[in-house]
């Protein structure tokens, strides 16, 4: 039995405990195929690795953000453990895809979470075309996983967890040689088809409680406008209550995930309706500010400083301080946390870091809407 087998078997009783203290985690322990073969899950909270770990009998190496590899003797820890798969987020994929092959080759097992990011309203996160693609060229078997409730018991705006019911389960088992006969496309649909969420759809059909006394903090993570009178980075929240500092709006965020006081029930219909109003805004040419943040940029696992100061995002140019980078040179763009953003361009791998208390979702939206654009 080598370490990485040694270990998950050592760890999972620590594991199992972690989830029972903190939520109601109900899975059963799955031994799908005899070959090796990729996880392809959706991914709610910080302890999905651990949440898929307790439901594999067999241990896998899973892929995670490579800002892991910046936590010093904690990440050789992680290393010497789990040996993860590092991969970079916003920028191309193609080492972290060779070294899944070279693991899946070898016959260790792989677990990806396909979103690459936690879902901000309960919905599924959009999942590459590529994802197809990679998996078909590993030529292995292929387990979809989904995780339910995951989204209410650990919101991917808040940095609290609430106990609550959060369920796990395989979907779909293929084996290399159905794979084999499925084109990329194919493999793209099933993965999307087979990972979607829509936690509020499932919390309306049938309500859970998900306790805590912070069910608002860090709703402004996600929310920087305000849904009575639009005002921009207005939001403050303490407990259960959301107010807007500019017009004294207030609502409240309840136990079962649902909004009270305003003119939305679901956190998912407000963010519907603040990406709505953003590409209204975007159409007319806005450009978002935040008037104090740190521009970094990373290599080989170390964070160098290039630029601090006013952050500045047009439909021409990202600009933090003294730095100016044209958006047409950022090849992609991702939200890592709550609030930082990272991005790649040709020449380098940079992190975006607001100040504390800024929402840098806003940033990666228009972002988004202005690449739309430019293609």
């Amino acid at each position: 039995m080598n370490r990485l087998h040694t270990i998950f078997n050592l760890l999972r009783p620590i594991g199992k405990l972690i989830v029972d203290i903190k939520f109601k985690y109900t899975y059963q322990v799955n031994d799908p195929l005899d070959e090796p073969y990729i996880v392809l899950s959706n991914h709610v909270t910080d302890f999905d690795p651990i949440f898929l770990g307790l439901a594999f009998k067999k241990p896998m190496r899973f892929v995670a953000s490579e800002h892991v590899a910046r936590w010093g003797f904690l990440y050789k820890l992680l290393k010497f453990c789990f040996d993860p798969i590092l991969r970079y987020k916003g920028s191309l994929a193609t080492t972290t895809i060779r070294e899944m092959f070279q693991s899946i080759k070898s016959g260790q097992n792989v677990c990806i979470f396909a979103e690459g990011i936690r879902s901000w309203d309960g919905l599924s996160c959009p999942i590459l075309p590529s994802t197809g693609k990679m998996v078909k060229s590993a030529r292995c078997g292929m387990v979809t996983y989904r995780l339910t409730g995951g989204y209410f018991a650990s919101p991917g705006w808040s940095e609290s967890t609430r106990y609550g019911e959060v369920n796990g389960s395989v979907v779909s088992v293929y084996s290399k040689e159905e794979m084999a006969k499925m084109s990329a496309d194919e493999i793209n649909a099933i993965i999307v088809r087979d990972l979607y969420e829509d936690a509020y759809e499932r919390q309306l059909a049938a309500p859970k409680r998900y306790k805590t006394r912070r069910g608002a903090e860090g709703l402004q993570n996600l929310l920087f406008l305000c849904p009575e009178c639009g005002a921009v980075d207005t939001i403050q929240t303490h407990g259960n209550e959301i107010k807007c500092t500019a017009c004294n709006h207030h609502f409240t965020y309840n136990e079962y995930g649902m909004l009270e006081g305003t003119k939305f029930t679901t956190v998912k219909e407000l963010a519907a309706w603040q990406r709505n109003k953003l590409s209204e805004l975007a159409e007319q040419n806005i450009t978002l500010t935040c008037p104090e943040g740190t521009l970094q940029t990373v290599a080989n696992h170390v964070e160098t400083v290039a630029a601090k100061g006013a952050i500045t995002l047009s439909h021409d140019t990202l600009t933090c301080g003294d730095i100016s980078i044209p958006v047409s040179d950022i090849v992609d763009m991702a939200l890592h946390g709550r609030r930082n953003l990272v991005f790649s361009t040709t020449e380098n791998y940079y992190e975006l870091r607001p100040k504390e208390g800024v929402n840098g979702l806003k940033f990666l939206w228009l972002y988004e809407y202005i690449k739309t654009q430019i293609n």
